[in-house]
């Protein structure tokens, strides 16, 4: 009787083992996703991240848990995006790099939209622009997600050209820092300014001391933050959108169910749209608070605004077929040059 007493104990014993095991198992079942961002806490794109994994993880019902890493904790945006495309990085809230392939340089094209409709219609689900992102990085071993939208850029000027409004009037005599990249200093240069590339880190100095009148892109809410004290103008061309991208790593993507894979993109997707509508408010924001700090805030209307959009998609879209190669620009001229 004793010998069954034990044995039953023993019994128990290795069943309570065994569910405490099955238990543990099922709570480490969890698949557990990296994602890396390039900006601190305090910005939107960093916040979009929070609401993110902690959507997914309700949605799913806590079967995917996403962990972000702010501030360029896992390397910078270029050291990010190759590690997406290896599989050591889940997913990333970043700056697109080209070092793989210049045609990915397609969302930093000038006037693929000049205000926030055409934002909405040429840059959602189901565009020609998001399908040709979404096919250039599945060649990188990447899964595009969404643009995260931060504004509009513009001119931020110590001087400003006379009839800055008309695209067509000359505009040599002032001089403006464009970054290291001809989608910008091609258009820059149609719009009839002298170019020149200062590292970024110097650019307030060098429009303090004269050595640039001025520089292309960045949102008014940029401009604000960090040139107030030094620019007098702002001209709004909404030449380009500032954005990120929403991306994941293809060898992640088979980490999870088919299920949870359409969940996880079906949140970038909303993210991405809720990003569109909170930049609208922040540009508009961002202009006021120019205007309060003593900026002169120049407004182009739709035919000014239009106006520019022909002049790059004529002038300077066919002069990019070495960034972007032959047939992308014939598509977008087939889409975009009526």
């Amino acid at each position: 009787m004793n010998k069954l007493k034990f044995i039953s104990k023993q019994i128990l014993s290795s069943v309570a083992i065994t569910a405490a095991l099955m238990g543990a198992v099922d709570v480490s079942a969890a698949t557990r996703l990296t994602m890396a961002g390039q900006f601190n806490e305090d910005h939107i794109a960093t916040k979009a991240q929070r609401v993110f994994a902690e959507r997914v993880k309700a949605e799913t019902e806590g079967r995917v848990e996403v962990r972000v890493f702010a501030a360029n904790q896992l390397g910078d945006y270029t050291q990010v995006y190759d590690e997406l495309r290896i599989g050591t990085i889940d997913m990333a809230l970043i700056s697109v790099p080209s070092q793989f392939d210049k045609r990915l340089e397609l969302g930093y094209m000038h006037y693929i939209a000049k205000n926030y409709d055409d934002i909405r219609k040429n840059y959602s689900p189901g565009s020609f622009v998001y399908r040709k992102m979404n096919e250039l990085h599945s060649e990188q071993g990447v899964k595009f997600m969404g643009f995260h939208v931060d504004g509009f850029g513009g001119l931020g000027l110590t001087k400003v050209p006379s009839s800055v409004e008309d695209v067509k009037s000359p505009k040599n005599d002032v001089l403006v820092r464009v970054p290291p990249m001809d989608i910008f200093k091609l258009t820059a240069d149609d719009q009839g300014f002298r170019t020149v590339s200062i590292p970024w880190a110097d650019l307030y100095t060098a429009m303090q001391t004269g050595v640039a009148d001025g520089w292309v892109g960045g949102t008014s809410s940029l401009n604000y933050q960090q040139f107030r004290d030094v620019i007098k103008y702002y001209v709004v061309n909404n030449n380009f959108i500032e954005h990120t991208g929403w991306l994941m790593s293809q060898k992640s993507l088979q980490k999870v169910s088919a299920e949870d894979a359409v969940i996880i993109e079906r949140l970038a997707n909303e993210l991405a749209a809720q990003s569109i509508t909170e930049s609208q408010a922040n540009d508009e924001n961002g202009l006021k608070m120019l205007e309060e700090a003593g900026v002169k805030v120049i407004r182009l209307n739709d035919a000014e605004l239009q106006a520019w959009a022909e002049n790059a998609r004529t002038e300077t879209w066919p002069k990019l077929k070495s960034v972007l190669g032959d047939e992308l620009i014939a598509e977008l001229e087939q889409e975009f040059v009526k």
